[in-house]
């Protein structure tokens, strides 16, 4: 059960990191690029360093994640700006709420996982929560696709989810490690552009440096939940999507006196239930 403490708190740290971001005046995309070095360093160390890359190399999944690791680099750019503008609860709603598109995609394909009752009320609760908590906060309407961005952080999350559970047979800290070391990859020719190019300061660095030993965290301790929790693995993601959820907005209201609206409040009651009923109503329980 630690493990899945520790993931929760790390998951929900990286919603938390990004908004101190914009107080401390950090470069967020430069952080951003640092942050998979790190992260993909850390978890290349853990599976063996050079044996474990030449491992993955040959691995049938390997071209996925490679495709996978720049829909990370966009994705958390994505969540960076969104918890900038719409809010830590709003961004961490969207991504945790996510999990209704892998279980989808699993009921279609797998004739033992049928559609219920429970499961469509469940299904329609997430989408009306997402709804609501993006229309939460009033943003600045000089940008007019901006309440299209917690729908975008909604279907990436969801797809990389997707990703791993199609692949759950693979090296765990191989599989991961591979995304990681790509979006670095491709952060750094991104910068090298004249129009993408940033100085590094020693306060990006840090930051970078903060969250890739989050964002690996949340992976690393994600496994050790699967593997130690006590809990089935169908019970896992919800669990740790409410416990997400529920550190993000306390967290938020306490370190930034980010109050969520009426409007949001209903929409974070509404993803609550919606995750909640996906969890009561598991049959593995």
């Amino acid at each position: 059960m630690m493990d899945l403490i520790l993931c929760i708190i790390c998951t929900g740290g990286i919603f938390l990191i990004f908004r101190f971001f914009k107080s401390l005046g950090i470069n967020t995309p430069m952080a951003i690029v640092v942050n998979y070095a790190v992260a993909g360093g850390l978890g290349w160390t853990l599976a063996g360093g050079v044996d474990a890359m030449a491992r993955a190399a040959s691995a049938p999944w390997f071209p996925t994640t490679a495709i996978m690791g720049a829909g990370f680099l966009f994705l958390f750019n994505m969540i960076a700006y969104c918890t900038r503008e719409l809010g830590v609860a709003t961004t961490s709603l969207s991504a945790k709420l996510s999990l209704i598109i892998p279980s989808a995609v699993f009921m279609i394909t797998d004739s033992t996982d049928v559609l219920t009752t429970d499961k469509a009320i469940a299904f329609s609760l997430a989408i009306v929560a997402i709804i609501l908590c993006s229309a939460g906060k009033r943003p600045n309407l000089t940008n007019k696709w901006i309440l299209a961005i917690p729908g975008m952080i909604f279907l990436g999350s969801g797809s990389i989810d997707l990703i791993f559970g199609l692949f759950s047979d693979a090296e765990p800290l191989i599989f991961t490690s591979v995304p990681f070391t790509v979006a670095f990859l491709m952060g750094v020719v991104i910068r090298i552009s004249p129009k993408f190019r940033y100085r590094l300061t020693a306060k990006d660095l840090l930051g970078g440096l903060v969250l890739g030993v989050v964002n690996f965290g949340s992976l690393y301790y994600l496994l050790g939940a699967f593997e130690n929790s006590g809990l089935d693995k169908s019970a896992v993601v919800p669990s740790l999507n409410i416990g997400v959820i529920t550190f993000s907005t306390i967290a938020a209201f306490l370190l930034f006196k980010e109050k969520p609206s009426a409007r949001t409040s209903l929409g974070l009651t509404l993803g609550l239930i919606s995750i909640s009923i996906f969890l009561l109503f598991s049959p593995n329980l």
